[in-house]
């Protein structure tokens, strides 16, 4: 009974978010003995679980049915930075003038805000609520916001944080991206102290991602701990400095095995779904292998990119064929069987952050002489390689030989059906290591960082607007309403004009912290580096 009972509200909390905060008032109706009340729950330790595994969800969209989940995900996703950085292209820009394919940021803008963050925040704020006094449940919970609302600060700038509470989430006070940053970098070191003090498992019917192992959540947390700290380098180089070493020597450590990734598939009795893959099918058929990922991968001769893509056929000619991110409407990309697509189940996880990124995050720590665990920029950067073949179930071999190929390089971009399209590589970047230079080093480090991220556009996106690495093709059709310069893409997505007409004193005062306009062109609090 009570395992019928766990899968029962774990479902019902994944389907339903706010469930918690609309129910009626059942004692004013007669009690159906078929649901469990509020007190079977408690007795049970139900009342937190299956909401905890539904939070679990608001770090990327996923489901079991219908297609609310696969449109939260292609909007501020697949079409924003997935497709902005080169992963993943849409079959047609059917979009055309009013979506982000072709750089016109405002009429999804507030579908985005939604999706990634008044989802979380509002999930978040229901669940701290009900459990007030359980600090491993909260350091978890902690671990979970940042984990997804680090992502909307990236996107947007200045976000409410520090003062939200629910009842002030229409008109929130916005705080600036420093003051974030700095906030969320001391939340997952203090959820880092709680789970050592504790050290027993969480929730462990209800994770979807580790099953409570707290060692895992610690090392997540760490991990993460050191993506942000290396992302405010350029901002506040001592800041970044002082987390990304602490991140290092915390309890637990940080991800250095493949088995250590955060996803979300299945787990707490739950099968969920890839939402690439409706996107990817016949039904959307709105993914194609992107112009840029083609042209790193095929040139470097890289054997992910059959784990990553399918191979397509023209002209009798078997290979990769990928298309343009931002082309006007051609038909002919429509064709399934002539351009390749992505290959992905609904088994496939949606990867969270991998080993192999945090090895990238320590080579880049070691280039800036960071104390990383006493191994060298060039051990680092192998090793991360290595974990991404292994994370991919290639064999180790492989990798060696591929980090050892001084000679590959880029290829052009050719598109068959419209040869004006046709690009040259923009970079002559190789795979193995070369130490002399710092931008070069740091461009190798990027570079396959952005192949191992795949296909998670949105650190990417992230990561190209901190470094300019890696370097990306021009846009050929450019339809933007806030001023973005296609040479280099979106800096961040605008604020909706809802904001503006429900909280327009604070949205103004979050535009005056932007540092710019309120336009795709200007930079977030980190994005400083001068020399992109």
């Amino acid at each position: 009974m009570k395992r019928k009972v766990t899968k029962y509200i774990a479902l019902m909390a994944v389907g339903m978010l706010s469930f918690h905060a609309c129910q009626t008032d059942f004692e004013k109706i007669n009690r159906d003995f078929r649901h469990p009340t509020e007190d079977d729950l408690k007795k049970d330790g139900l009342d937190v679980g299956g909401f905890f595994t539904s939070f679990q969800t608001t770090i990327f969209p996923v489901g079991n049915s219908g297609t609310a989940y696969v449109n939260d995900y292609q909007i501020p996703y697949t079409l924003a930075g997935a497709c902005w950085i080169g992963y993943i292209s849409p079959a047609q820009n059917k979009w055309i003038g009013r979506g982000f394919p072709s750089y016109s940021l405002k009429g999804w803008s507030d579908y985005t805000f939604s999706v990634m963050y008044k989802k979380t925040f509002a999930s978040w704020l229901n669940l701290k609520e009900q459990t007030i006094g359980d600090d491993a449940v909260n350091a978890l919970l902690d671990i979970i916001k940042v984990t997804s609302l680090h992502k909307a600060t990236d996107t947007f700038g200045p976000i409410p944080y520090l003062k939200i509470s629910k009842g002030n989430m229409l008109q929130a006070t916005y705080d600036s991206q420093k003051d974030v940053y700095s906030e969320m970098l001391k939340e997952l070191d203090n959820a880092v102290q709680v789970l050592d003090q504790v050290r027993h498992n969480v929730l462990p019917k209800y994770d979807l991602m580790y099953g409570g192992d707290y060692v895992k959540w610690g090392k997540l947390a760490n991990s993460m701990m050191l993506r942000l700290a290396m992302r405010v380098v350029y901002a506040d180089e001592a800041l970044a400095k002082e987390y990304a070493e602490k991140a290092i020597s915390n309890p637990f450590g940080v991800m250095v095995e493949a088995n250590d990734m955060a996803q979300l598939s299945q787990g707490a009795g739950l099968f969920l779904n890839n939402p690439l893959v409706i996107i990817n099918g016949s039904s959307y058929n709105d993914a194609r292998m992107g112009a840029e990922i083609y042209s790193y991968m095929v040139g470097y001769e890289d054997p992910r990119t059959d784990v990553y893509f399918t191979k397509a056929k023209q002209s009798s000619v078997e290979g990769f064929y990928p298309v343009f991110k931002s082309l006007e409407k051609v038909s002919e990309y429509l064709d399934r069987t002539k351009y390749s697509l992505l290959n992905v189940q609904n088994a496939t996880p949606i990867y969270i952050m991998k080993a192999s990124e945090v090895a990238f995050l320590r080579a880049e720590g070691a280039l800036r002489n960071w104390n990383m665990g006493g191994a060298t920029a060039e051990e680092l950067y192998n090793k991360a390689i290595a974990l991404s073949f292994k994370e991919n179930g290639i064999d180790d071999s492989k990798a060696k030989s591929y980090v050892a190929n001084s000679s590959n390089k880029p290829v052009k971009f050719v598109d068959n059906a419209n040869p004006a399209n046709n690009l040259a590589p923009v970079s002559t970047i190789t795979v193995k290591w070369e130490g002399k230079e710092f931008e070069k080093s740091l461009e190798q480090i990027i570079t396959q960082k952005y192949i191992a991220l795949y296909p998670d556009g949105q650190e990417a996106w992230s990561e190209y607007r901190r470094t300019g690495y890696p370097h990306i093709f021009p846009a050929k059709f450019v339809r933007t309403d806030s001023d973005v310069d296609g040479t280099v893409g979106p800096t961040r997505i605008v604020y909706s004009n809802k904001e503006y007409t429900d909280n327009l004193e604070n949205i103004n005062k979050a535009v005056q912290m932007l540092g710019g306009p309120d336009k795709g062109n200007t930079r977030v609090w980190w994005d400083k580096k001068s020399n992109k």
